[in-house]
């Protein structure tokens, strides 16, 4: 990933972990409705993981699974997906029979699936998939929430966190050749989070959501930074600036990414005794964490240094 590349996918996945609650209310109010929320609901990461792991499918998609209580004591697992494909994806929808029969197949829980369609096609919707022959038939039918439905005046009006998170969704995309209109378009969105009587923990996070995904190159970066950090002095904020708090987070993935990119080089350099130049500095470039830790787990079994190669550009072509 570089610099100036948006980051979805990392941004919607944190997004939703803390603020699940408030996920459904805006986007499920229906499903919101019928759940127990006295009772916690519960991540299941690894299960998660064990899921997606078991699929044949190229990507793993699915970003975060649930377990909650209905008003009725009723257990269910909720499965989100985020997809943010800028093109038609005819696999999409198997994709969703996937990792749910997969879901009840491993745990034999009852999954609902649901799915945030992030994309630039107003008439791509799938919400069903389905296979047969005469009266023998499998199907699955999820729901479906597509962003460019919703009308900026409707989102800038409400006061659901995740209102915000769509609308940075939407502006990243539409300045994906201006990065300097992002840049405003930044501000414009963090700046009013100061006023809204947002909690200092809400801030903070609304801030590092929007400044993950509306990904900026340096200069960019430098001048929103600036403009934050004397916003935040004129209002006298009595906490931890927000900047120290981005820098904070950034210091802390850039160490995970130096860490498992020596790894990758040092378990190679190992089991095959010699490690190019070329191939160093092929590793050293990935910026994609995802991508670096497949690398990672493939750096202990591969064969040979050459299939290595095959994984790296096979990775950094799917993630393109």
């Amino acid at each position: 990933m570089t610099e100036a590349t948006a980051n979805y996918d990392q941004t919607w996945k944190e997004a939703i972990g803390q603020y699940f609650e408030s996920f459904l209310q805006f986007f499920y109010p229906k499903i919101y409705e019928q759940i127990d929320w006295s009772k916690p609901p519960i991540s299941l990461d690894k299960e998660l993981e064990q899921i997606t792991a078991s699929s044949q499918t190229k990507k793993r998609y699915a970003d975060k699974l649930f377990q909650v209580w209905l008003l009725n004591n009723e257990i269910i697992w909720i499965l989100i997906h985020i997809e943010v494909q800028s093109q038609y994806d005819k696999q999409f929808p198997q994709r969703m029979f996937i990792y749910n029969y997969r879901s009840f197949d491993l745990f034999n829980k009852p999954v609902i699936s649901l799915a945030i369609l992030g994309d630039e096609n107003t008439s791509w919707r799938p919400n069903s998939y389905e296979y047969g022959l005469g009266d023998s038939e499998v199907k699955i039918k999820f729901s479906i929430v597509k962003l460019l439905d919703y009308q900026w005046e409707e989102l800038a009006a409400s006061n659901n966190l995740f209102a915000i998170i769509v609308m940075a969704h939407l502006k990243t995309k539409v300045t994906t050749k201006d990065l300097t209109q992002r840049e405003q378009w930044k501000w414009n969105l963090v700046r009013p989070l100061y006023q809204k009587g947002l909690t200092k923990f809400d801030i903070i996070n609304l801030v590092k959501f929007i400044d993950k995904m509306m990904t900026l190159p340096p200069p960019l970066q430098l001048e929103f930074n600036h403009k934050l950090e004397q916003y935040e002095k004129e209002l006298n904020m009595p906490f931890l600036s927000t900047i120290e708090e981005l820098a904070e987070e950034r210091g802390q993935v850039k160490g995970a990414k130096k860490t498992c990119q020596n790894n990758i080089i040092k378990i190679l350099s190992k089991r095959f005794d010699h490690v190019t130049e070329l191939m160093s500095n092929s590793i050293t470039k990935i910026d994609d964490m995802l991508i670096l830790e497949n690398l990672l787990l493939s750096s202990i079994s591969v064969p040979s240094l050459e299939e290595f190669q095959k994984l790296i550009d096979a990775e950094l072509q799917q993630n393109q």
